[in-house]
Order: C-alpha cells, then sequence, then structure tokens
C-alpha cells in the first residue's frame, strides 16, 4: 500500500496495529530492491503477523518526509499504535532483517526460529 500526504490519518493514526513504513525514492537503486522485496514477500508476511507494510514516495509526499525526518532513503520506521516510533533504520538491509523487524513488531519469535520449533 502506498502511503501519502492525504492517506497517512486514515492509515497510521486510526490503524490499531503497527505499521512498518518504508521511504523510497524511484530513482534510488536500493530503494527499489527494497520496494521489489516488500510487493513481492513483505507485505503479505506483515498481514499474517498483524502489522501493516506500506511505502511512501518521499518525493511526492514532502510533508511525511519531513515529519519522519527523512533525509536520505531507502529509510524504514515502524510506527506502534500509541504513536511511538521504533526500528527507524538508514540504507538497504538484508532481507531477514527486515522479516525480523515485522516478527518483534508482532510480539513473535523470529521467522527462521519458528521454522525448526
Amino acid at each position: 500500500m502506498e502511503l501519502t500526504d492525504k492517506n497517512y490519518e486514515k492509515v497510521i493514526k486510526n490503524h490499531s496495529s503497527p505499521v512498518f513504513i518504508d521511504f523510497y525514492s524511484p530513482s534510488c537503486g536500493p530503494c527499489q530492491v527494497l520496494l521489489g522485496l516488500i510487493s513481492e514477500r513483505l507485505e503479505k508476511y506483515g498481514e499474517e503477523q498483524g502489522v501493516k507494510v506500506v511505502k511512501c514516495d518521499v518525493s511526492h509526499n514532502p510533508k511525511l518526509a519531513e515529519a519522519f525526518k527523512v533525509s536520505s532513503v531507502p529509510f524504514t520506521i515502524a510506527v506502534l499504535p500509541d504513536g511511538k516510533l521504533k526500528f527507524p533504520e538508514l540504507g538497504l538491509k538484508d532481507e531477514a532483517y527486515y522479516f525480523g523487524v515485522i516478527d518483534k513488531l508482532a510480539n513473535k519469535g523470529s521467522f527462521f526460529s519458528r521454522l525448526f520449533s
């Protein structure tokens, strides 16, 4: 799902579960890698865990970029239902990192540890 300056209230402020946000730019190579992971696997995994995964194009949503103090992309952060921010991260990480953040937000063991339990 695309997060915008216009739908922020509906998507973030009125959401009863954690929201994981990826701030990106269409001209950023590492951002495109992360967008591929999000659209191919992370959105579905987050949904299964009760965590909403959204992306936000900083060039079209300057108010959100400013509100979250995004100075470089890719930048990811989670917003808890109480409005607290968790797990801010600048730059591209390996996919295990992102799945781990979703697991932490869902208060579950790691994806990989659950495979072997």
